[in-house]
């Protein structure tokens, strides 16, 4: 009897542990696309290296998820694909141009790409990403066949080009995007689809960066105040973070004061991101004003969301290591809620 109730609560056990988390499936691709049509569902790849850092993330942190796997589960029959190894995973990562890792493809039950994208994402977002396969407007597949149809509209080329730049699988992107961009008129510039030409490729003080800023209110009507503002936030965020960590040398305290009055001019909500970020550019240009820095911090990092935190932490503990004491940084290591972002800063500083 204690055999047979030690039986079941090993079964038991076993269920709950296989019900948690997306279940992957020992099978090539061909297989997989043959059990979804059996399943009535779709398939789901995750291409990744050994070497590859965030794909060990999403292994650790994402897959195993309940609410991971509660959706993937009943839709996907998922399947892993190790591009570094010789063999099929090599061979499909060939097939569908694979460059980077993590990638991720989903196909249709004939086989037929519907979406991918690369790069990890490290929360629940990610079920975002993978439904944008069933949204025609975001599917690379989709939107490829339209592009290799011949389809150039322009709202349309820039819907295709934001897809395929997530696939990270062209060298030159960058040139298919300034063509794009130059081919536009003034009016077609400023639409919702063309944003992220202002955002991933508009340096602060570039000549995009400089069309956005002058255009911000149209911009702001036809794709939303929110949008709008999350891009000048990103790119603000990049530019001090550049500075703290010492890629652009070229900003001087003067240049920083001009910057720090355009950002001001933009009517963004206010957020203490913002002054923290250009506090520790001012203490990186130079070198002094770190314990100052350090109590500022103090103040007003209980008001910022967790996402602002982990970033400004990242970018001013790596940025200004030589200027903390060794207290201070052991202090402001606490404050970071990302454990990922905090071992990888902690490693930075050994």
């Amino acid at each position: 009897m204690k055999k047979s109730l030690l039986i079941v609560g090993l079964f038991l056990l076993a269920f709950s542990v296989l019900g948690q988390g997306i279940q992957f499936r020992d099978l090539t691709v061909e297989q997989a696309v043959k059990q979804a049509q059996e399943e009535n569902k779709y398939v789901f790849i995750d291409f990744y290296t050994a070497w590859c850092g965030p794909c060990k993330l999403m292994e650790t942190q994402i897959f195993p998820m309940q609410e991971i796997g509660d959706y993937f589960n009943p839709k996907f029959v998922c399947i892993k694909q190790n591009a570094g190894d010789q063999g099929d995973g090599e061979k499909s990562a060939l097939e569908f141009g694979v460059k980077a890792y993590p990638t991720f493809v989903i196909l249709d039950q004939k086989g037929e790409l519907l979406h991918m994208f690369a790069g990890g994402v490290l929360d629940l977002s990610f079920i975002d990403k993978v439904e944008e396969a069933f949204v025609p407007t975001k599917a690379f597949g989709a939107l490829k066949k339209r592009y290799d149809a011949g389809e150039r509209g322009s709202r349309f080329v820039a819907a295709y080009i934001r897809a395929l730049q997530n696939t990270y699988t062209v060298a030159n992107i960058n040139d298919l995007v300034e063509e794009f961009y130059q081919s536009l008129s003034e009016d077609d510039k400023i639409c919702a689809e063309c944003l992220f030409l202002f955002d991933d490729y508009a340096r602060v003080g570039s000549e995009k960066d400089e069309f956005l800023t002058k255009h911000r209110d149209r911009f702001r009507e036809v794709a939303g105040k929110e949008k709008v503002d999350e891009v000048f936030k990103r790119k603000y965020v990049a530019f001090y973070g550049q500075v703290i960590l010492g890629y652009d040398r070229s900003v001087t305290l003067d240049s920083l004061s001009k910057i720090n009055d355009r950002l001001a001019s933009l009517g963004l909500d206010e957020n203490p991101v913002y002054t923290l970020l250009q506090a520790a550019a001012a203490v990186k240009i130079t070198g002094d004003g770190a314990d100052e820095l350090f109590d500022l911090i103090q103040t007003n990092i209980g008001e910022m969301e967790a996402v602002d935190v982990n970033a400004y932490l990242y970018y001013t503990i790596i940025g200004l290591k030589d200027q903390f004491s060794a207290l201070q940084k052991e202090k402001l290591l606490t404050l970071m809620t990302n454990e990922a972002t905090k071992g990888y800063v902690e490693r930075s500083l050994r």
